[in-house]
């Protein structure tokens, strides 16, 4: 569960992010996102 918010969370700022065009913080949320995503897969 504290993943799912924190997923949910992570896509938020990367969109607010990119809505202010900040390209380098919204590239590092990605990062985060994507490590996140990929150890949630190893797990299930």
């Amino acid at each position: 569960m504290k993943e799912k918010n924190l997923i949910k969370s992570l896509e938020y700022r990367i969109k607010r992010y990119q809505s202010v065009g900040n390209g380098p913080m919204c590239q590092n949320l990605r990062y985060e996102l994507g490590k996140l995503l990929s150890a949630n897969d190893m797990t299930d």
